[in-house]
């Protein structure tokens, strides 16, 4: 199976499919989500904050900003080389230095007094192993990381030392991390719930670290996502989450705490009642398309069941023992001594399911939307998936009351988490997607075609999230399907955010 194109969003996806792979986090996903963002032109190595002010940390300055208005209210004053990340810490900002790239490596750690903001020595290492490129204060110790580059970067190492700065152990890295970052180190580093959180320098991803004095290597726990692409970060007082920075957007990122959530692969597809572009009724095809793109939630469209033209065979059950996924069925219409029209498939359980019919005008077929509310096991609440076929007539006006019909509708669903997908027979210019995306956020940005199959030309297959703060859209790709329908199948991988179960 080709991909046609792959549509990247919150994040590096290749990256972290690759974290993911050695992580075995599964559909499982910890993630920092940013609650508020700042546009500053110093946002290029660092972050911290206390309760009033935000820092942007540059190579060669640190500026303060209002954290409530957004407001530069202060620059740093005093020389500085390459500055890293910050902490606060007894009314300083402290910043790891180093004159990184120049040969040999010396380091300091550079106080900033938060009243004058002026920058002065704090602690120098002389000639320091490696650059450093964070420091932090715990458990009345200080733990330095220096870092190595290029064919170097497997030396770079986590230094403890005690008051009087004598180095009391060192750990080095796991070759599974070492091998992410390329040609870089670690840029960032907090100690966070009992272990250590490290960024690298240009992918959002944090990794986990458990320290045990008993070792020379630090144990690899797993990532979590962020809004921030690497470097410094630290710990934000006020919301209990993070602050860092998107260095290629020169933004600064304030995070709530941290969320876990569910990742998912969503798939809608408009199966011609699974009779191919060759012809050939074959709904194992079908099945095949959907186990392979490993889906765990399936809209499906012009579905027959026990119809004159499909031979009587039920192809929902079909399709559903063949992918072994839990399914429900939604009539729009009886047609040809069977019945016509939405389905869906489920990894996880259906609790319940009601189809809605949806306005009719002009003698048109009947449309509908098939209603399901999906269990997922060790959360409080499920999620709503909906699989949807609008009126395919150039005249508008039955998809424009239908569109409205869908967002009334939901708008009375409590915030539940809702997917929308389906066939909705007009393109992202419509006035129809327009009212959608209103109330909706869609999980591709760019077109991706969809029909004809053989060489797509418009897309008119989509998937909707609402509230869109409870989803993150990580990728949307269209599957090169060119045979098994006259549609190809689109596929979103996102995630949702909801409460544990008491």
């Amino acid at each position: 199976m080709n991909r046609i194109l792959t549509l990247t969003l919150a994040f590096s996806f290749s990256v972290l499919i690759a974290l993911v792979d050695f992580a075995s986090c599964e559909e499982v996903v910890h993630r920092w989500r940013t609650q508020q963002q700042w546009a500053v032109p110093e946002a290029h190595q660092a972050a911290a904050a206390d309760e009033k002010f935000f820092y942007a940390i540059s190579s060669r300055e640190i500026a303060k900003y209002d954290r409530k208005t957004g407001e530069r209210v202060a620059v740093s004053s005093g020389p500085a080389e390459h500055l890293n990340s910050g902490i606060l810490w007894n009314g300083q900002l402290l910043s790891a230095h180093s004159n990184y790239p120049k040969k040999p490596e010396e380091s300091r750690i550079v106080s900033c007094d938060l009243e004058t903001m002026k920058l002065k020595t704090f602690h120098e290492f002389l000639e320091s192993e490696g650059s450093l490129t964070w420091v932090v204060r715990h458990d009345d110790h200080w733990w330095c990381h220096f870092a190595f580059y290029g064919p170097e970067n497997a030396k770079s190492y986590l230094a403890k030392f005690d008051e009087n700065w004598n180095e009391v152990q060192r750990w080095n890295y796991p070759d599974s991390v070492i091998q992410q970052l390329g040609n870089y180190s670690l840029s960032g580093g907090i100690w966070h719930s009992g272990e250590i959180l490290a960024s690298g320098h240009d992918d959002p991803v944090l990794f986990r670290f458990a320290v045990d004095p008993n070792s020379k290597t630090l144990t690899f726990r797993g990532i979590q996502a962020t809004p921030f692409s690497g470097q410094g970060f630290a710990s934000d007082p006020v919301t209990g989450g993070l602050i860092g920075i998107h260095r290629r957007n020169k933004e600064v990122h304030l995070t709530g705490p941290l969320e876990t959530g569910i990742r998912m692969t969503v798939m809608t597809y408009n199966i011609h009642h699974a009779e191919g572009t060759d012809g050939v009724l074959d709904p194992s095809r079908i099945a095949n398309i959907i186990r392979s793109s490993n889906a765990d939630l399936v809209a499906l469209q012009e579905v027959d069941r026990k119809t004159t033209r499909v031979d009587g065979r039920d192809l929902l059950a079909e399709i559903a023992t063949e992918t072994k996924l839990h399914f429900a069925f939604g009539k729009s219409i009886e047609f040809s001594g069977g019945e016509y029209g939405n389905a869906i498939l489920s990894r996880w359980p259906i609790e319940n399911h009601q189809t809605a019919l949806l306005p009719r005008l002009n003698d048109g077929e009947q449309r509908s939307m098939l209603i399901a509310d999906v269990a997922i096991e060790g959360k409080e609440s499920g999620i709503t998936f909906v699989s949807t076929h609008l009126d395919h007539r150039s005249d508008d006006a039955e998809r424009f009351l239908s569109v409205e019909q869908i967002n009334s509708h939901f708008e009375k669903s409590n915030k539940t988490p809702i997917l929308l997908a389906g066939d909705f027979n007009d393109t992202t210019s419509s006035r129809s997607v327009k009212e959608l995306l209103k109330k909706w956020k869609m999980t591709n940005t760019d077109v991706l075609p969809t029909i004809p199959s053989r060489k797509p030309t418009r897309q008119i297959d989509f998937i909707f999230a609402s509230p869109p703060t409870a989803w993150e859209v990580l990728s949307t790709r269209v599957l090169n399907e060119p045979k098994a329908s006259d549609h190809l199948p689109v596929v979103s991988t996102v995630e949702v955010f909801l409460k544990p179960a008491n």
